[in-house]
């Protein structure tokens, strides 16, 4: 062979090795839009009653803060589509400039369940976590991408929460973007203002005020204080405790709090009232890490008049090393199905359980190897232990 026509092997084949990989890269990684687990997961709607079949738990009446929840990360990207418009807090960052080639990466890696609010509640879903925002003058339950009308979660909270009794619900509203000039009170007032069959969430609020911000000389109940009977009179009706938090790396915390509105003494403040660390990896084996030093943080004293969540979850990322398994798992709903598994099988899984009680998924509906019936198993007879250790004393 002659040393020009290796000269042009040895630049040719480098390029053809680029230029497939490209090819792939942006057509398969960035334009590729379908989520490659089939089905949705489970959908039998067999857990509307979590916490209210366990026996004698009005007369044990234990803490909100101890009670183990099942979490649902995201639950207002549901109804996210390829293409879907992204809500005005992303449109001008890096991944906004870059929608218009990355579509079908945003789509994936902004969908963190697959069914609506009401159905995984049915899952036995409790901590929910919904993102909103303003949109052309109307609210929106979103995740990075536009999803629903923010009315539609919450008459799908308010259907739930008249067709049983007995249940506790922690709905965190997460404002990304209230409008120009938007407070707050805006938000307060918009939840405040959707009804079904004539009730708001107000009607299901059963505390008089809330200590917002967890302060020593605050005003009004600690989240601490709050009881199973409290929240549910006495196991007779279900009820909520309302949580919010908004997006301090999106919007003017200071500003936003200047009007809370009528109905701001309702809710309290996540990032004062909970322990709850984002982990911000994708990586399975490194998530079991964190979540086991997590564990660790939150068995010490001066988280114990908390809610502990355990945020089980992956998220997309900058880190180098997490790269290739952004690529191979696919999507935020394709690695949940694998990790949220993981996780319930992990042999410190019950140890994390005592020390966040709230464990908080992507899919949480997922039914890979029966998952979400087995993870409401474990949150049910963690609940029932509690329940006896609590008569016991």
């Amino acid at each position: 062979m002659t040393k020009r026509r290796k000269l042009l092997l040895g630049i040719l084949i480098p390029v053809l090795i680029v230029a497939v990989f490209l090819t792939l890269f942006l057509s398969i990684v960035f334009q590729g839009h379908n989520i490659r687990v089939k089905g949705v997961g489970a959908t039998d709607g067999g857990f509307d009653n979590v916490l209210s079949n366990i026996k004698d738990i009005v007369e044990a009446n234990p803490r909100i803060v101890d009670i183990a929840m099942l979490g649902g990360h995201g639950v207002s990207s549901y109804n996210i589509k390829y293409g879907g418009k992204l809500g005005l807090s992303d449109v001008n960052t890096p991944l906004g400039k870059a929608d218009p080639l990355v579509k079908g990466f945003t789509f994936r890696f902004s969908k963190t369940q697959t069914v609506d609010v009401r159905t995984l509640l049915g899952q036995g879903a409790r901590y929910l976590q919904i993102k909103c925002s303003v949109y052309d003058g109307k609210w929106w339950a979103e995740h990075a991408i536009l999803s629903v009308g923010l009315d539609t979660v919450i008459k799908d909270l308010l259907d739930f929460l008249q067709s049983t009794k007995g249940e506790v619900v922690l709905p965190l509203f997460e404002p990304v973007y209230l409008g120009e000039g938007g407070t707050m009170a805006d938000l307060h007032d918009y939840i405040m203002s959707v009804t079904l069959n004539g009730k708001s969430l107000k009607d299901y609020v059963y505390y008089s005020a809330a200590n917002t911000f967890g302060k020593e000389d605050g005003e009004g109940v600690d989240i601490s204080e709050l009881r199973y009977n409290d929240i549910t009179q006495n196991g007779t009706k279900s009820g909520v405790v309302l949580l919010d938090s908004p997006d301090d790396e999106k919007l003017d915390i200071d500003a936003v709090y200047s009007s809370v509105g009528e109905f701001g003494d309702l809710f309290f403040d996540e990032d004062s009232v909970a322990f709850h660390p984002w982990h911000h990896r994708f990586d399975s084996d490194l998530l079991l890490k964190m979540i086991d030093a997590a564990a660790e943080e939150a068995s010490k004293p001066e988280y114990a008049d908390k809610l502990r969540v355990n945020q089980t979850q992956g998220a997309f990322n900058t880190h180098i090393e997490d790269f290739c398994d952004m690529l191979g798992d696919w999507s935020l709903i394709d690695f949940a199905n694998k990790h949220n598994v993981r996780v319930l099988e992990n042999k410190n899984f019950d140890k994390w359980l005592k020390a966040m009680p709230i464990v908080h998924f992507d899919f949480a509906n997922c039914n890979n190897k029966d998952f979400n019936a087995r993870i409401n198993q474990k949150i049910i007879e963690y609940n029932r232990n509690l329940v006896n250790e609590l008569l016991a004393h």
